[in-house]
């Protein structure tokens, strides 16, 4: 699951664009929790809220059919807090820690496991530097792909022998410690977004040619092919233009 570090801008940037996703029920739930938290209506308001979201853009929207989601995440929405944390700051000290590794992959790897460490770190001071997020999606945000599965536990075992990271000591437990977070040097480099961690690194360390889309800010690598936008805002844009024809032409 994406890492929205500032949901409440998030929240408003989807209000203003008025952009559902590729799932509506966490849109909703970021939307219940804006309303709630940061506007502070009730239930009921709330609930109407999201309906009259739904309606404007979704046009095969029935209400009938979320009416029971809509309602629970209504209930629920002022239970969790919003989370508002604009940048995870990474300090010189870290960056010359990840360094150490020679291999660029690890390297990724570990500048991932890093900002998700900090994250948990920021949100609860007694997190002592534990990752909290399952290998797979480590793997995926730091745009790391290995030929077979094993291959995951076989570069994090590598990785443990040079004690710049840790398993825990329970059997059954995958989560992993970064050892060397630091929480008070000064920030060298600024991560606002967690959807491509890896790319975040090589962007740094100037492997590559990356840019922002322009329409969600989403940090892609350059080719003759995207100077403007990701692939899904690509295809939103796409879209967009065909329905756009249809309703020019009907």
């Amino acid at each position: 699951m994406t890492v929205i570090l500032n949901e409440v801008k998030q929240a408003m940037n989807i209000i203003e664009q008025g952009q559902l996703g590729s799932k509506p029920a966490s849109t909703l739930f970021l939307l219940g929790k804006y309303y709630r938290q940061k506007e502070h209506l009730d239930m009921s308001h709330t609930i109407d809220k999201l309906h009259a979201f739904m309606q404007q853009n979704d046009k095969k929207y029935n209400p009938a059919l979320w009416e029971d989601m809509i309602e629970d995440i209504s209930k629920k929405a002022a239970k969790y807090p919003l989370r508002e944390i604009n940048f995870i700051g990474v300090t010189q000290n870290e960056l010359d820690e990840i360094e150490k590794l020679q291999n660029i992959k690890y390297q990724t790897l570990l500048f991932t496991m890093l900002c998700y460490a900090k994250l948990y770190n920021t949100i609860s001071e007694n997190n002592n530097g534990w990752v909290n997020t399952s290998i797979p999606e480590l793997y995926r945000t730091a745009r790391i792909t290995v030929k077979y599965r094993n291959d995951k536990f076989l570069i994090l075992n590598e990785m443990e022998k040079t004690g710049l990271i840790s398993f825990s000591n329970k059997n059954d437990n995958l989560n992993l410690r970064v050892p060397f977070v630091d929480m008070h040097g000064e920030s060298i480099l600024k991560i606002h977004d967690f959807r491509e961690l890896g790319y975040e690194y090589l962007k740094h360390t100037g492997n590559g040619i990356f840019i922002r889309c322009s329409l969600c800010d989403r940090l892609v690598r350059r080719t003759g092919q995207n100077t403007h936008y990701c692939s899904d805002c690509k295809q939103q844009r796409r879209l967009e233009t065909k329905r756009s024809w249809w309703k020019n032409h009907d």
